[in-house]
């Protein structure tokens, strides 16, 4: 006799069905209908990072380098033989390589924080970095000391004029004759010898100090601050009026090129020059919509022979022009090969962002990589953009915080296939963080930066507090808990409008032995914030090989656990909601990772 299968009836018909659900690997979605969202999608995504395989808790944040007495508005890298970290707050720059609190400022005297840095590299194998503001004169680090010998021609010096402010400068020589000072200060500085360094530190008031020399006066310096610091021959960048209009730098075809401030001029050195004389580059003639440059960058694109580096230039009215070529002053050598129109910048020179041969520029439209700018109409660019998915968000975030703040910044973090849009403070400490690897969106929360910088690998950014964090490190929030909230896509899971009666969640994951995971479901596009716990506290630091107990001691892993919490609710539309507080030492981490599960519930009669 052959058994047969009973078949479904009123009393044998599963009553709660299970249906599966997957991490938002997707991302962050507001470009789609809540009720028609793909399942790998994320209603919210706060402090939830999505990878290829999983959505993670970010990694916390931690004091770096306190002290620095204000806003700290440039974090600095410097890579070369001795690598250091800067960072710029208030009229100053310190070194904040050794973290704690900072000590004497590396440079002093400078009227704005807000700097352009570009690092370059001359033929010899010298590092350099070069520093721009639009306010103070340019400055230059050698890997050893920051220079800044406002003098031309100081091997043996010459009567000339300087451009000065009411701050403090030191004029030292080498020599047995004379400088006298006139104009914005009144002054004699008189050699000694040819061996004897003689030094003299004034406050002028701003305006022009005029230096006449007699006889023999030889590695003049004149500096601010009131230390002579080792001669070295003159920094600055000559050619222009004031040099101190420069507003942003890029290293291109082995030149340092420059934007003047509130012009349409483009500045460049000599081949392989850190300074000296800057020739022009006047673009206004190229440009259809007016307004002035405000960021400059580089393109690589392939071509017939391998690949070619363009300069792009971005102006206040989202005009983009390109150049190719590496010597304006020759016909064969140089030539524009189109202009663009896109969105307005948001902030300056930072809404530029190089990943790998391609530049994305941040616009009102969204973030556009410049190869889809190029080839779409603007009407169409927003399609093109990268934040295509986040774009009713990104246009709302827009228009509330306006484009003009210094605080917009496009960074990244190459390290863990992040790129960062830091938001204007006004807003609340938010950033918007994509995957760079599968282009899912998230939201980053509780992080209250106003610039961004990697150094070595790791992640930093400054805070109006005057401190300087390393961010993706440590297992809480500066002593708080990391608090990270993800809900799902909505899904009818094909009951149309019916009603469904949630009541378990099984929940696929990852759970450090620092965080506490809670899970449950959210109703009818209605965020529940869920407070069944899926793991057991367990704050006891992670396990150290030698002196564990084992079957007791807990080791820091990756091991996948399956875990139930009681999700009771009901809704037409379903989604999975999950919750991580993390609360860990400092010196480690505590994966909170969500790889999918499933939902038990009862279907109720339709509306």
């Amino acid at each position: 006799m052959t058994r047969k299968p009973v078949p479904p009836n009123g009393r044998t018909g599963r009553v709660s069905p299970s249906k599966d659900w997957i991490a938002p690997i997707g991302g962050w979605r507001t470009d789609v209908e809540m009720a028609d969202m793909p399942k790998d999608a994320a209603f919210q995504l706060d402090n939830f990072f999505p990878e290829a395989n999983r959505v993670r808790a970010r990694y916390g944040h931690g004091a770096f380098a306190t002290g620095l007495g204000a806003p700290v508005q440039t974090v600095i890298p410097y890579v070369g033989v001795s690598n250091r970290l800067f960072a710029a707050a208030g009229s100053k720059i310190f070194d904040v390589t050794a973290g704690g609190v900072v000590g004497a400022a590396a440079v002093s005297g400078l009227s704005s924080a807000r700097w352009s840095v570009q690092q370059y590299t001359n033929p010899a194998g010298q590092e350099y970095l070069r520093l721009v503001n639009g306010l103070d004169l340019p400055l230059l680090y050698n890997g050893a000391t920051w220079t800044n010998n406002i003098l031309v021609g100081t091997a043996t010096l010459a009567t000339q004029n300087v451009a000065v402010k009411a701050i403090q400068y030191t004029l030292s020589f080498f020599g047995t004759g004379s400088v006298t000072l006139s104009g914005a200060f009144a002054g004699v500085l008189n050699g000694t010898g040819v061996g004897n360094r003689v030094t003299l530190t004034f406050t002028p008031v701003a305006g022009t100090l005029t230096l006449t020399v007699a006889g023999s006066v030889t590695n003049a310096q004149l500096e601010t601050g009131a230390v002579a610091t080792p001669y070295v021959s003159s920094t600055m960048i000559t050619g222009i009026s004031d040099s101190s209009l420069l507003i942003a730098v890029t290293a291109y075809r082995s030149r340092l090129w420059f934007i003047e401030k509130n012009s349409t001029n483009v500045w460049y050195l000599a081949t392989d020059a850190v300074s000296g004389t800057a020739t022009v580059l006047p673009v206004g003639g190229n440009m259809k919509y007016g307004g002035t440059l405000i960021a400059i960058g580089v393109w690589t694109i392939p071509v017939s022979t391998g690949l070619q580096q363009c300069l792009v230039l971005m102006s206040s009215e989202g005009e983009v022009i390109v150049y190719q070529g590496s010597d304006p002053s020759s016909v064969s050598n140089w030539g524009l090969i189109g202009t663009f129109k896109l969105g307005r910048p948001l902030g300056t020179e930072r809404c530029f962002l190089s990943v790998g041969a391609d530049l994305a520029i941040m616009t009102t439209d969204g973030i556009v990589p410049i190869t889809k700018a190029v080839q779409l109409d603007r009407g169409a660019t927003s399609l093109g953009a990268i934040t295509a998915k986040i774009g009713p968000t990104w246009r709302e975030t827009v228009a509330t915080a306006g484009t003009t703040s210094d605080e917009w910044q496009l960074a990244s973090f190459p390290a863990r296939q992040m790129a960062i849009v830091n938001l204007p403070s006004s807003l609340g400490p938010y950033q918007y963080v994509m995957n760079t690897e599968t282009g899912a969106w998230c939201r980053f929360v509780g992080l209250a930066a106003s610039c961004w910088g990697n150094w070595q690998d790791r992640l930093f950014f400054g805070a109006a507090d005057g401190t300087v964090y390393e961010a993706e490190v440590g297992a809480n929030d500066n002593g708080a808990a990391i608090d990270a909230l993800m809900v799902g896509a909505w899904n009818r899971y094909g009951e149309d409008m019916a009603s469904k009666f949630s009541k378990l969640i099984g929940v696929t994951a990852q759970i450090g032995v620092s965080t506490l995971m809670y899970a449950g479901m959210s109703f009818d596009y209605q965020t529940k914030i869920p407070t069944a716990l899926l793991s057991t506290v367990e704050n006891n630091a992670a396990a150290t090989w030698g002196s564990a107990i084992w079957g007791v001691s807990k080791f820091p892993g990756l091991s996948i656990v399956r875990k139930f919490a009681s999700a009771g609710g009901s809704g037409s539309a379903l989604a999975p909601t999950i919750r991580a507080l993390i609360s860990g030492a400092s010196g480690s981490v505590s994966e909170a990772a969500v790889i999918g599960g499933s939902v038990l519930y009862e279907k109720g009669s339709p509306i």
